[in-house]
């Protein structure tokens, strides 16, 4: 008879897990996971030599993550006390899903969206409700509603992944003003789209806002991210469910000299965005559905083709996100923006491939 942990494990390896994308060399061709590459390595490189000379491992981040606080309270124009660090947003969606979910509760999320919301939930025995988006992407407002009727959590990623579509702020606003629950809205890409839910922090006391520092700012690999959420939310949310220092010394102290040096962000956000339309519109005139998008990929439709283009372009050292079917769309895959040189050579072998 199997023991109650072995019994676990046999539940465990039943549900979904993430899919982490292959090993490879680091490199301007790996563009299946939207990391910024686009912000020059240089600049982290010569950063993050000062973050470690005045770094002294021996101790605890305490007060260089209070003194990132309040920098990135500076930065957004909000009291510091919205504002919680995690070690990347997806720490940050795990322990949402734990402090507010429960086994029989019940989430909402739309699809397609990022399946690590799909996957935590589960984790914890909640429900999961997805509800699909319309054929544009938009939000079917009215299924929402009725869906999340009853339900503790609403995730919306916004922009979007995989579509890369934002969501109106005002249909945002509206979603948390008739749920009863917490609204959980994920703006890994927000640096890169029209605007922000940021506003409702003001306006609606059950929005929670996810950012994180792996995509704009280049720090994929320091896993940082932060909660932005009414005070109340956020001072229990730090001093109950965060764990003890979760940050790391050398990513907060890197994180603050690199908000020191936005303007050099920006910038590279800024080359993110013209490239992003240039490889969209290489993209269509190959005869190729590509989406418009406000986030660092474009998600485009290859249907039939999709296997054999995503193998030629891995073939040749470009390796981007094979998603499958999308609502009614055929097969898409989703490529990071990348710099020209790399965005021509993925429309150079994608041509290869459909003639």
């Amino acid at each position: 008879m199997n023991t109650w942990w072995e019994r676990r494990l046999d539940e465990l390896e039943a549900l979904e897990g993430y899919p982490v994308p292959e090993a490879d060399e680091l490199s301007e061709g790996k563009l299946d996971a939207n990391e910024n590459v686009l912000l020059a390595r240089s600049l982290l490189t010569a950063l993050a030599q000062r973050a470690v000379e005045a770094l002294d491992p021996r101790f605890y981040a305490v007060e260089d993550a209070r003194a990132l606080v309040r920098d990135l309270g500076r930065h957004l124009g909000i009291d510091a006390a919205h504002i919680v660090l995690g070690s990347g947003g997806d720490q940050l969606i795990d322990l949402v899903a734990r402090t507010f979910l429960e086994a029989g509760a019940t989430a909402v999320t739309i699809a397609p969206t990022y399946s690590f919301y799909r996957i935590r939930c589960a984790l914890v025995g909640a429900r999961v409700i997805e509800v699909p988006l319309r054929e544009d992407f938009s939000l079917d407002l009215e299924a929402l509603r009725r869906m999340a009727h009853g339900a503790r959590v609403l995730f919306l990623c916004s922009p979007n992944n995989p579509t890369g579509n934002q969501f109106p702020l005002a249909e945002v606003e509206q979603l948390a003003r008739e749920f009863s629950g917490l609204l959980v809205v994920d703006e890994a890409y927000v640096e890169f789209a029209a605007e922000t839910a940021l506003p409702l922090l003001a306006r609606s006391a059950n929005v929670i806002l996810l950012r994180t520092f792996s995509k704009a700012f280049g720090l994929a690999g320091m896993r940082l991210g932060y909660l932005l959420a009414p005070p109340r939310l956020s001072r229990i949310f730090a001093e109950k469910v965060q764990y003890p220092y979760p940050v790391n010394a050398f990513a907060v102290r890197l994180a603050r000299l690199l908000l020191d040096a936005y303007d050099e962000v920006r910038a590279s956000i800024e080359i993110v965005k013209r490239e992003r339309e240039w490889l969209r519109a290489e993209l269509c005139a190959l005869g190729v559905r590509a989406f418009p998008s406000q986030a660092n990929f474009v998600l485009f439709e290859v249907g039939d083709q999709a296997r054999a283009v995503w193998r030629h372009l891995a073939e040749h050292g470009l390796r981007v996100k094979y998603v499958g079917e999308v609502l009614g769309y055929g097969a898409c895959l989703r490529a990071t923006v990348g710099p020209r040189e790399t965005n021509r050579a993925l429309i150079a072998r994608i041509r290869e491939v459909l003639g």
